[in-house]
């Protein structure tokens, strides 16, 4: 299962049928981005095997350089996207699935290398190497889930100062 309303907080146990849903997606992207040469990443607590998450896709499309993500943001516009474009303030464009009562997909588009990028590879990469953190943000994420279901704003700001501490150690290992 797959989909959440954009402003309710529900963490779900984790479902084998997300990487699936990452394959499905990746592929109509491929399609609709046939002509660009961008990286397609499965990133967020859904990529996470035996992380409890949100049941929302989210996926990492990686350009090469700001023309190419400009043009990225009107085609997948063209292709019925909803388009978020947050580029200067938090350098990336955020293309959203399915209506606002329920979301299935973020697709964060951004440029290869890019601080952001870099956060979401290396943080995912860092819970990858340390199975033991993937339990302490499970904890987190349910506490915080619990508190603020339906405040997606408190629930995010919550999670800050843990995926920054992780943050931290992951640019030691990986940069």
């Amino acid at each position: 299962m797959i989909g959440l309303h954009k402003s309710s907080v529900a963490v779900y146990p984790y479902d084998k049928s997300w990487p699936e849903e990452f394959e499905k997606e990746k592929k109509i992207l491929k399609n609709i981005l046939k002509d660009f040469d961008v990286e397609i990443e499965h990133v967020g607590s859904t990529s996470i095997p035996g992380l409890s998450a949100k049941p929302i896709i989210d996926i990492a499309i990686g350009a090469k350089d700001e023309q190419t993500l400009f043009k990225l943001e009107s085609v997948m516009a063209e292709a019925g996207y909803d388009i978020l474009n947050d580029y200067e303030t938090k350098g990336e464009i955020l293309a959203r699935k399915g209506p606002p009562e329920l979301r299935t997909h973020y697709i964060h588009m951004q440029l290869i290398g890019s601080e952001y990028w870099n956060e979401f590879m290396y943080f995912k990469r860092y819970l990858l190497d340390h199975p033991e953190e993937i339990k302490r943000y499970e904890q987190l994420k349910k506490d915080l889930s619990s508190k603020y279901a339906n405040e997606r704003k408190l629930y995010t700001a919550g999670k800050n100062e843990y995926i920054s501490s992780i943050l931290e150690k992951a640019y030691k290992l990986y940069k």
